[in-house]
């Protein structure tokens, strides 16, 4: 891999893992409803206004302009509010923990809803790493600095995001408009919804704080970028390699968390967290291993999932 490359890969993945921390900054003087809403206005406005300079077309016919709501709803609208609403019981940490389960649930939503058999390496890490969930929840036990209802939203937005991997991958993938004007139109319809269906929770007031209206909007301009990094990988070192992106991702929330936040992890978070890691890992290496013994043209993902706050081959923002 490059050095370009390798840089990409790591800011890419501080920009992951550093929304969690925003959303806990921006929870202090917003309520959930306008954090997401934030996000997808000002980072739809970034890729519209690179769409203009980069003459590219939007999409036209209601159909489609119908699959760019539904794609936003579950890659962005919806799992942005679980996991915004989750973290007002959840640490920092403990969000992108369970933000990482994402590409470990892809696997049995798209075999229910497509009925598509996975590889090898997405099998074990899916056995193994719903094993971690049940320790990383302790449902047994006393949930420490975690509700588990908390736990349970974060959870819905990472399933939320492997719904979204798969309707992307198989229904929207061929529309023939450029990535950057689906991923704008996405951003921008999902933010007409929001501002419809919370118009009450948006009108709410807002404490207009420096750190507040900061984390917002490094989180509209994250938004953003996070999109044009991870296309670019992919193109540069196919998207294997650029899904180790989200590997790290987790790995920097809890940093920030723990170094920033004063977050504790209890010792069946950290056992827990340490299997859906081991998971994860495994996967990439046992799927690392399939491409090398059987080499096949990697093609880039066509979705507009941006990647956030999924899979080693699932790009969903967070």
């Amino acid at each position: 891999m490059l050095a370009a490359s390798r840089l990409a890969l790591i800011a890419l993945a501080a920009i992951w893992g550093s929304n969690f921390l925003l959303v806990d900054v921006a929870l202090g003087g917003a309520n959930p409803a306008q954090i997401v809403a934030a996000r997808l206005w000002l980072g739809g406005a970034i890729l519209l206004a690179i769409c203009v300079a980069m003459r590219r077309q939007l999409p036209r016919g209601v159909g489609i302009w119908a699959r760019l709501l539904l794609m936003g709803i579950l890659g962005q609208a919806l799992p942005w509010m679980l996991f915004a609403w989750g973290q007002q019981n959840v640490s920092v940490s403990m969000a992108g923990i369970y933000n990482s389960i994402t590409p470990l649930a892809s696997l049995p939503v798209v075999w229910l809803l497509l009925r598509h058999k996975g590889s090898r390496g997405e099998v074990v890490a899916s056995v193994l790493g719903f094993g971690g969930i049940i320790v990383l929840m302790a449902p047994w036990g006393e949930q420490s600095n975690s509700s588990l209802t908390g736990q349970l939203a974060c959870l819905g937005g990472a399933v939320c995001y492997a719904v979204a991997y798969a309707y992307a991958k198989y229904l929207i993938s061929t529309l023939g408009y450029s990535k950057v004007a689906l991923a704008a139109s996405q951003a921008l319809v999902a933010g007409l919804l929001m501002l419809v269906v919370t118009a009450p929770q948006l009108l709410d007031p807002m404490d207009p704080r420096a750190a507040v209206v900061g984390s917002l909007v490094a989180m509209g301009i994250g938004t953003a970028v996070a999109f044009l990094l991870n296309y670019w990988l992919i193109g540069a070192v196919g998207p294997l390699q650029a899904g180790l992106a989200f590997y790290l991702m987790p790995l920097v929330a809890v940093g920030l968390g723990v170094g920033l936040r004063g977050d504790v992890l209890y010792t069946h978070q950290i056992a827990g967290a340490a299997v859906v890691f081991g998971a994860l890992a495994l996967q990439y290496v046992i799927d690392r291993r399939e491409t090398v013994e059987s080499p096949e043209p990697e093609v880039a993902q066509e979705n507009v999932v941006e990647q956030g706050e999924a899979g080693a081959s699932t790009r969903v923002e967070q």
